[in-house]
């Protein structure tokens, strides 16, 4: 559930053939909206690529001074956890 006020980012994601068939039975069989799918499916996957409880908190208490912590979590240790 959003929060009154919070903006939506709008992002282009371009599926792989073979991603793209995966969702489009996906969508068919559970009727999930896209969008919907393609938040929990990002959260699950940062959540425990992370594998920070901190982090888990920060979207468990999500806020925008959370957000901004988030955020900078985020951008800090991202090439750690992803080998990047």
């Amino acid at each position: 559930e959003r929060n009154k006020g919070e903006i939506m980012a709008r992002k282009k994601i371009e599926l792989d053939k073979d991603i793209e068939n995966l969702v489009a039975k996906y969508i068919d069989t559970t009727e999930i909206d896209w969008n919907r799918l393609v938040n929990k499916s990002l959260k699950y996957y940062i959540t425990n690529k992370l594998n920070s409880k901190e982090v888990k908190k920060l979207i468990k208490n999500s806020d925008a001074e959370s957000a901004k912590y988030l955020d900078e979590y985020v951008r800090n240790n991202i090439d750690n956890h992803w080998n990047m």
